[in-house]
């Protein structure tokens, strides 16, 4: 036996070549599934939930791609035995395979990542399976090389890696032309001079979200000696809001101008800023204009006025750990059951790696921040300062400790008033050590109110040189009174803006009719019903819808995708666009369904030929009792009798594939025991029943 029989042959001339043809597009499908299409698939499919951009991450996940491509092809060309060569490129294979059926075929359901922790004990039967299925991944292509030889399997290796590759970019390319198109660069309120003013002139505005008239009145009535903190103040007890909630409200006490022509939000918000006079005539005045509120009711436009809107291209803070979570979540898709625990996160993480300076509403932040600021500065940097400030007032939910801080515990109504009032009072203390309170125009008002249709807010009113006794007017006054008080502080034409009076002229104006806008569509269909009254703010009956407006429309709703988990809450209303009749407006935390009957009509992406889809509707709590029939296609498919409840309950049933119509699941919810007479109502009136809070819809075998 010759000495040389058992050390590894030489490979032929060209070897690096094969090698090369070899690893390359199993490399490259390995590194494009879990590097690239992995997490762009995760943030297309989830785009409208999450904050960042695709262009925040694409730079990152491209290199993170390239880099895995170019590390496993080194690690693969440096390896000269053809055993040990064939061995490797197996198992970058057979990882592929795993990581491409955990991806799309294995994964089940462990809820939504909303930071409650998952039970994994209770899947550990399925983990024993998932652990299987992975080592026959592996293992399968070893075999197959060594069974069948390498020749015979090397082009059915780079064939599949191939396929694959091109599979997922189809994917991504559909999903791409379907995602709406960057701004190349987006307006962010900052908190940039927050807690500076001017020595001179002030004009304050604080808006206290849903600070309802009554809830004020309760506050004064149980702390009397509360007047002496509103020293030069009005309080206007006969307020009727301009409109509810605050997407309509906001907007209209800034500029007066409603939301009726037909476009997206964005659209309408880009329309007031360019056609707005009120903060055109500040500026004029030489008004240095900050807003402290949310970004999304500013555009662009509002550059040339507002001071703290700064013009970027990112809300990112931290680029490299926002991909590193990115890339967490990605793993926790894509690894075997038993590893998940170590990637599993949740997707509230991504919010610290949102830029520090952008302002939130967060009452007890902006305490934190005013005291860490050392109290307000006040400067001749500006001669005349506009400061709006808008904090969560009695919104719930109720965070709020009477002294301003945040409370472990949920709160009361009362305290989270008595905590935001005292974080206004301690501004408005150091107004006056300043020296500049007396000479300012104060504004404390609600953008609606609670109650009823939210119509009743608070208002009071500090004129400059105010310094009198707290009093109380009971004159009729229209929250669009406060945008024409606001331009006539700029000493512009007070009759082309809002109502055309100032709140002190509306006060005095004796018996008037009165405007307020509400949104009363369903969820698909977004409808500004304009309200007109002569009555009392308190009274909501009193209102009377004299025009509709409609201004977007379900026509160009995406179609669902199976298995994801949708929501009826303000802050991530993904199921509502689905809902086309018996669904009042999102209400915080639930979407509340009202009247005789309920729909909704979702468009299903791809649906199964054959089999059942489950539908499975979690709701919080049932207002009017009723026997519920839900019916899909004239035939009944579940009912119920609904008892009121305060727990968290599901409503599931299967439906057959075979009952969709063009690809349309159209669900009908009845309720027996609430009278027809209820659907001739107005919207938003109408006998409530189910508050619904989740939906996911999911195909069975």
């Amino acid at each position: 036996m010759r000495d040389n029989e058992f050390s590894p042959k030489p490979w032929r001339a060209g070897g690096w070549l094969q090698r090369l043809i070899f690893v390359v597009p199993v490399a490259a499908a390995l590194s494009f599934t879990l590097c690239f299409f992995g997490p762009l698939d995760l943030f297309f499919n989830n785009h409208e939930e999450l904050w960042f951009r695709l262009s925040d991450i694409m730079g990152r996940v491209a290199f993170t791609t390239a880099l895995l491509f170019c590390v496993t092809v080194f690690i693969g060309m440096r390896i000269r035995r053809r055993k040990r060569f064939r061995v490797y490129v197996s198992l970058l294979f057979g990882l592929l395979l795993g990581n491409y059926i955990q991806g799309n075929f294995m994964n089940r359901d462990y809820g939504s990542l909303n930071g409650t922790a998952v039970n994994w004990s209770a899947y550990h039967s399925y983990g024993i399976v998932n652990t299987l299925i992975w080592l026959a991944c592996l293992l399968l292509p070893l075999l197959l090389m060594r069974t069948l030889r390498a020749k015979r399997m090397r082009p059915v290796i780079i064939f599949v890696s191939c396929a694959l590759i091109a599979m997922q970019a189809t994917s991504l390319a559909v999903s791409r032309v379907t995602y709406p198109d960057e701004d190349e660069a987006t307006a962010t309120l900052t908190t940039d001079g927050m807690f500076e003013l001017s020595k001179d002139q002030n004009t304050i505005v604080f808006v206290l979200d849903t600070l309802d008239e009554a809830y004020f009145r309760a506050l004064v009535k149980k702390h009397p000696d509360i007047a002496q903190q509103f020293r030069g103040f009005t309080c206007y007890d006969n307020a009727l809001a301009s409109g509810a909630r605050t997407p309509v409200a906001l907007p209209l006490i800034m500029t007066g101008i409603p939301r009726t022509e037909a476009g997206a939000y964005s659209d309408y918000i880009e329309s007031i800023w360019s056609r707005q006079t009120v903060f055109d005539d500040l500026k004029k005045a030489g008004f240095d204009i900050r807003l402290f509120t949310e970004s999304r009711f500013v555009s662009k436009s509002a550059e040339k006025y507002v001071s703290n809107l700064d013009l970027s291209s990112s809300s990112v803070n931290d680029y490299g750990v926002l991909n590193g979570k990115l890339y967490r979540l990605t793993l926790y898709k894509y690894t075997p059951h038993f590893l998940k625990r170590f990637f599993w996160m949740s997707t509230n993480d991504f919010d610290q790696y949102q830029r520090k300076d952008e302002y939130v509403i967060d009452d007890a932040l902006f305490y934190q921040n005013y005291q860490s600021a050392g109290r307000l500065t006040c400067t001749d940097q500006y001669k005349k300062s506009f400061r709006l400030y808008h904090l969560m007032g009695s919104h719930r939910r109720y965070t709020l400790s009477a002294d301003g801080t945040r409370s472990r515990k949920t709160t009361s109504l009362m305290e989270q008033t008595e905590g935001v009032f005292h974080i206004v009072f301690e501004l408005l203390d150091s107004m006056r050590e300043n020296g500049v309170y007396d000479k300012a125009n104060i504004l404390i008002v609600a953008d609606h109110g609670d109650k009823g249709k939210a119509q009743w807010a608070a208002c009071l009113y500090k004129p400059a040189g105010a310094t009198g006794e707290f009093k109380t007017n009971k004159g009729p006054v229209s929250f669009l009174d406060l945008p024409a008080t606001l331009d006539s502080i700029a000493g512009g034409d007070v009759s082309k803006v809002g109502s055309g009076k100032t709140v002190t002229e509306g006060a005095s104006a004796g018996k008037r009719t009165r405007t307020m806008y509400l949104n009363i569509g369903n969820n698909a269909t977004f409808v500004t019903g304009e309200y007109h009254t002569d009555d009392h703010a308190s009274v909501a009956k009193s209102l009377k819808l004299v025009n509709q407006y409609d201004v977007t429309d379900a026509s160009t709703i995406k179609p669902y995708k199976l298995g994801k988990e949708l929501f009826f809450t303000s802050e991530k209303a993904t199921a509502n666009a689905y809902c086309t009749h018996g669904f009042r407006t999102v209400n915080t935390n639930t979407t509340r369904m009202e009247g005789h009957w309920s729909q909704m009509v979702i468009p299903i992406k791809k649906p199964p030929k054959t089999g059942n889809l489950r539908f499975s509707m979690e709701y919080y709590s049932v207002k009017n009792e009723s026997h519920m029939v839900v019916t899909v296609g004239g035939k009944t498919v579940f009912e119920q009798d609904m008892v009121k409840s305060r727990d968290h309950k599901t409503i599931d049933f299967d439906v057959p594939v075979s009952a969709l119509e063009e690809d349309r699941l159209t669900v009908n919810f009845t309720f027996d025991d609430i009278p027809e007479s209820e659907e001739e109502k107005d919207p938003g009136t109408r006998m409530q029943t189910v508050r619904a809070t989740k939906l996911i819809i999911t195909a069975e075998e």
